[in-house]
């Protein structure tokens, strides 16, 4: 007879994630963020992905975004257990008036999180969705890079978001207000 033992999964809060970092237990090269307590090594940005966030920031600069509300690459905070990294952050401004120097945005200040996704679409489609929802996270795109559509999330739950279209290059995106065609979102497609 074969007995199973209990296992559990042991989550680490945001303060032990930061410890962590803090004590060098990281490599200096490796990309981690936290996500529902559990630490997520990133895929290395390929050029293709580095090229989209490039473009969605001059298309987010050239509809009038304030450069301060954008966040690239920087973390948020999606309370005790999450300090995720999106590609890109529209976030309201601090309402201490610090530039958030004494805490990262939270689910309160964030109007719209962006991931461009290449190598971990699964993974933005799937974990992401499910923590950004259950914060309350208003709006959240996965830019997918190669098949050049969109997947937006609206109407957040507890568990997930209630409405997902998926905006493929022939039509257009609302982005604040104005009407985007999907296909100004991605670089040129090279000659084949």
């Amino acid at each position: 007879m074969v007995t199973v033992e209990r296992v559990a999964i042991r989550l680490f809060s945001t303060a032990e994630y930061h410890r962590m970092a803090g004590a060098g237990v990281f490599g200096p090269q490796e990309k981690v963020e936290l996500l529902e307590g559990r630490i997520v090594t990133v895929p290395p940005q390929g050029p293709l992905h580095a090229a989209t966030v490039r473009r969605l920031m001059q298309l987010l600069l050239r509809l009038g975004v304030d450069p301060a509300m954008l966040f690239v690459d920087q973390p948020v905070s999606l309370g005790e257990y999450g300090e995720p990294v999106p590609d890109i952050a529209l976030v309201e401004p601090d309402p201490q008036g610090r530039d958030y120097a004494d805490a990262h945005p939270g689910p309160g200040q964030l109007r719209l999180l962006i991931e461009v996704s290449d190598s971990s679409l699964e993974y933005d489609l799937l974990a992401k969705s499910r923590a950004y929802a259950s914060a309350g996270i208003g709006e959240y795109w996965v830019v997918d890079v190669r098949n050049r559509r969109v997947h937006r999330f609206t109407a957040p739950t507890a568990e997930r978001y209630s409405r997902v279209e998926v905006l493929e290059e022939g039509v257009e995106l609302v982005i604040l207000g104005r009407e985007v065609p999907v296909c100004q979102l991605f670089p040129p497609r090279t000659a084949e």
